[in-house]
């Protein structure tokens, strides 16, 4: 089985959110939310499904939802 990764899709504004989450989906995305205000997907799918997501109408970009810690306001710049 192929582990799942979250992933963060950003639309181009040629389509709906709507149709690119029909089409996400159908092409093996879970999606978790979509934030209509910036035109963004999220969700989790295996990475072999990750170049067919790309081929979506209305995807601009694909991109791993990474984790990003940037500390306490006094930490010491490293």
């Amino acid at each position: 089985m192929t582990k799942r990764k979250k992933w963060i899709v950003t639309t181009s504004g040629k389509k709906s959110l709507s149709s690119v989450k029909k089409k996400l989906t159908e092409s093996g995305f879970t999606v978790d939310q979509v934030l209509d205000e910036i035109g963004i997907i999220t969700g989790t799918s295996s990475d072999n499904d990750v170049e067919r997501l790309r081929k979506v109408a209305g995807v601009a970009d694909v991109s791993p939802d990474e984790q990003v810690d940037i500390g306490p306001p006094d930490a010491p710049i490293q």
